[in-house]
């Protein structure tokens, strides 16, 4: 017998009067939004760090009801994410995506990932911004379709689309540096 989870909107009901009750979207959503954050940051500490404020944020967002009732939760969460990412970046000299793509804040890390890792990361920043995020959305933050749709207000299908297209140019373009 198959035991049913219950749905976002049961569990934001829920945790809108108990906050106790907040621990099961908790358990639901911390590993997409700090592996989000990781990928974001290249960072555990300051992903653990945001990945608590944005936890905490949202608590209070459901017990001010500052969440809209029949919304996507899943896509409030990933919003705060964002936001909270853009103060973390304000408050930080910039660093080029060249930059960005060589660091990596583990030894073992650098010793363990393959030249495939930089030659995916070259890739990804040809990417402009808003693809980037999009592959950051769908793969590291595990996002529905639909979530990213309502994040980003586009249509599912429009956010299909601009994966099938961006996965494609990433296939081609692996290709052709192998030959």
């Amino acid at each position: 017998m198959m035991q049913t989870l219950p749905d976002d909107d049961a569990l934001v009901e829920n945790a809108r009067h108990d906050p106790d009750a907040f621990a099961a979207l908790y358990r639901r959503y911390l590993t997409p939004v700090y592996r989000y954050l990781l990928i974001r940051l290249g960072n555990s500490q300051d992903a653990e760090d945001i990945t608590s404020r944005v936890f905490t944020e949202a608590l209070e967002g459901l017990i001010h009801q500052r969440y809209r009732e029949g919304g996507n939760f899943a896509a409030w969460l990933f919003t705060i994410a964002r936001r909270r990412l853009i103060d973390l970046y304000r408050q930080r000299p910039a660093v080029s995506l060249e930059e960005a793509a060589l660091l990596d804040p583990d030894p073992f890390d650098q010793i363990q990932f393959s030249d495939n890792k930089t030659r995916l990361k070259e890739l990804l920043s040809e990417l402009d911004e808003d693809k980037q995020e999009l592959m950051r959305l769908r793969f590291a933050g595990g996002l529905s379709f639909a979530e990213i749709a309502a994040l980003d207000g586009k249509s599912e299908a429009a956010v299909k689309m601009m994966v099938h297209r961006t996965i494609h140019w990433l296939r081609e373009n692996w290709e052709a540096k192998n030959v």
